[in-house]
């Protein structure tokens, strides 16, 4: 609920216009009420963590896997006995028995003890096998583990779900369902018996709100980083006087991050966007904390201003919550349970009661697919704050886990095995999913994300 109107509190620079045209004839007030509302109402995942809690395993068992990393370095070519395969087999699930967080969640031993005896079936096939072989063989029994934090070599068992825009003609959405901008109604798309399922609340260049339809298709994240995509459909819309074909732009994943060299990146910045502070910060690192902690306390004294998230992958998982504290002067909780599966109890965070923090300032929040795990979690504190906006795409779904690196003794390959912990968040239609993300509030192709919102307060709150 409201107990004032923002916009009169945004008057101090920006002053609302009640009358304003949007292309849903939504005033900005209206909006905000209802992304609070949907906001406000997704409730907190109630587990019985007896249900996530298999074997408990001592601490200097499970560390000895992470002792044992080398830094030998992984050669797809190197080719490997028979016994040296399944020796590394046998490695790796012992190391998920003894050390992964989501064990039990994807099915315990039951599940797991298939998979291994499968792949030794497999291996005893032949009598060496390329490590690059090896890699492949693992990851495709491993397809059950839906956790975008483990990994073999930096490859993941899943796609990840990327989105594809159809921006050629913008709808509006009326009593009687969508209508293209020159008034033409839908009568349906062909495919799809749910039109609330692909069209999508965005922007148009100009600033205004419409909806374009969005298709989420399956990629690898590698893939989608390092070339343009493209979608495998068209749609084909049936107005009630014709028909009308729709192609998706092609996608290619948005970071500011220079992979290749990580040491020219600029971890926090701030600016401003006419006269919206922007604060930009592309890591949850201790070493960084001062800056990012001083960037909340600048955003919250501005009536409206951003945080861009769309070049952060994570970090330390304890500096969301603070960010957010320092953000809104409370202490916010989020609706994630998280449990050490390997000691057989829930964490602190866990325990804090769920409240609705109360905000008159406006936090725009710019998020991508690149935006992962620590960002998702600071996305689900933001859940609980009101006057938040999320703008960009579905983020990329890194939550349930965690990342640790092992060496498998004869292979060398490097796999990423979070240490005992399982994160649970509610599975609630349009909020949390692994390799899906979080969705947006407006959904805007993350590289254009800052200058529409930008021209969306300042044409509609002037």
């Amino acid at each position: 609920m409201f107990k004032k109107s923002l916009c009169v509190i945004l008057s101090l620079s920006i002053l609302c216009l009640s009358g304003c045209s949007f292309a849903e004839n939504l005033t900005f007030e209206e909006l905000m009420e209802e992304v609070n509302a949907k906001h406000q109402a997704v409730e907190s995942v109630d587990v019985n963590i007896s249900d996530y809690i298999g074997d408990l395993v001592d601490y200097n068992q499970r560390n000895q896997y992470y002792l044992n990393h080398t830094q030998e370095k992984y050669d797809p070519e190197k080719m490997l006995t028979q016994q040296q395969a399944i020796e590394d087999v046998t490695y790796l699930f012992d190391a998920f028995h003894d050390c992964y967080g989501p064990y039990e969640y994807f099915g315990g031993a039951k599940v797991f003890d298939v998979a291994e005896e499968k792949i030794k079936e497999e291996l005893q096939k032949q009598e060496s096998v390329k490590s690059e072989d090896f890699e492949q063989l693992l990851l495709q029994e491993l397809k059950f583990v839906k956790d975008a934090h483990f990994g073999i070599n930096m490859q993941r068992t899943n796609p990840v779900k990327i989105p594809f825009f159809f921006r050629e003609t913008a709808f509006q959405k009326t009593r009687n369902g969508y209508q293209n901008t020159d008034g033409k109604q839908v009568k349906s798309v062909e495919g799809y018996e749910n039109l609330d399922e692909i069209m999508k609340r965005s922007l148009s260049k100009e600033g205004e709100l419409v909806y374009y339809p969005v298709l989420l298709k399956d990629c690898d994240f590698w893939d989608a980083l390092e070339t343009p995509q493209t979608c495998d459909e068209t749609l084909i819309v049936h107005y009630t006087n014709g028909d009308e074909e729709l192609e998706a732009e092609p996608y290619q994943m948005y970071t500011e991050m220079d992979i290749e060299h990580p040491e020219k990146n600029k971890v926090a910045r701030v600016w401003e966007d006419g006269e919206i502070p922007v604060f930009q910060f592309n890591m949850f690192d201790e070493k960084y904390k001062n800056s990012i902690l001083t960037g909340a306390k600048k955003l919250r004294e501005a009536p409206v201003s951003i945080l861009d998230l769309r070049s952060n992958t994570g970090g330390d998982g304890d500096i969301p919550g603070e960010w957010m504290e320092r953000y809104t002067g409370e202490v916010v909780s989020g609706h994630k349970t998280v449990i050490d599966t390997k000691e057989g109890r829930k964490t602190k965070h866990a325990d804090t009661e769920e409240t609705w923090v109360e905000n008159d300032t406006l936090l725009i929040i710019l998020v991508g697919k690149y935006s992962a795990s620590s960002s998702e979690w600071l996305l689900d504190l933001a859940y609980n704050v009101e006057n938040v906006l999320i703008v960009g795409e579905n983020t990329l779904g890194g939550i349930i886990g965690m990342t640790s690196k092992i060496s498998l003794p004869n292979s060398a390959c490097q796999v990423d095995i979070g240490s005992g912990k399982v994160s649970l968040f509610p599975e609630d239609e349009g909020y949390m999913e692994e390799f899906r993300g979080f969705y947006p509030d407006i959904w805007v192709p993350a590289g254009e994300a800052e200058e529409r919102i930008v021209k969306y307060v300042e044409k509609n709150c002037k």
